[in-house]
């Protein structure tokens, strides 16, 4: 049985389905996310100043009453959920596999699990075609293995786990149509959830082929969940 699709605009807006997912867990599950960015802020970071505030929220908010997470979530940006997820029992562990590693977390249980191999950052504006073959590759199993391994995560250890994907980690077309796909698929078969973020606009800003959209990507996932 394929696992239920919930797709959103921006990333922190997954927060209420994981939740509602949360509420039929006996145990938080893991979330493993697909990103370009790390999205490992603090939770509140950008909206709260106060330390004291941020903490205050953070207990405030119960995964159990959905009407706390919404209030939540409408203080948050898309970088600050998963700290916030972890914060409040959503989930027990995050790993992000993403194109760079800043290096910085909000908390012990973040793990983030980039490619070495990309360029560097500061290429991308002057040079994208370098990027293209590192972007081809992000959902072959070569390089899921790859990743998932550095991360220590083996998905068969956390059946109903949270699979989540920002589509700004998908830059090219080629990208979501692998030619191994055995790796995503295997993924998926232990997924108890996947979550979309379409975010429209950093998808416009990162893509490599200038035609890609939230509504073209997805189409070609469909053959996949």
């Amino acid at each position: 049985m394929s696992p239920p699709v919930v797709i959103v605009a921006q990333h922190h807006e997954v927060l209420e389905a994981w939740a509602g997912f949360r509420c039929g867990c006996q145990q938080p599950p893991a979330v493993l996310t697909f990103d370009h960015h790390n999205d490992t802020l603090p939770a509140f970071l950008r909206t709260v100043p106060e330390e004291g505030e941020r903490q205050r929220r953070l207990t405030a908010a119960d995964f159990r009453i959905a009407a706390t997470i919404r209030e939540a979530q409408a203080h948050l940006r898309h970088d600050e959920h998963l700290d916030f997820a972890l914060k409040t029992g959503i989930v027990s562990r995050s790993v992000i596999i993403a194109h760079y590693d800043n290096g910085s977390a909000a908390d012990e249980r973040m793990r983030i699990s980039a490619d070495p191999t990309w360029p560097p950052l500061q290429e991308w504006i002057n040079a994208p075609e370098r990027f293209r073959h590192c972007a081809d590759q992000v959902f072959e199993t070569d390089f899921l293995e790859a990743r998932l391994a550095a991360a220590e995560f083996v998905p068969e250890e956390h059946r109903g786990f949270l699979f989540d994907l920002d589509l700004d980690y998908l830059l090219t077309f080629r990208a979501a149509t692998p030619d191994d796909p055995g790796m995503l698929l295997r993924l998926l078969s232990c997924a108890g959830m996947v979550t979309v973020s379409r975010e429209e606009e950093w998808l416009r800003l990162l893509r490599l082929d200038r035609e890609i959209d939230s509504a073209g990507l997805l189409a070609r996932l469909r053959k996949f969940f």
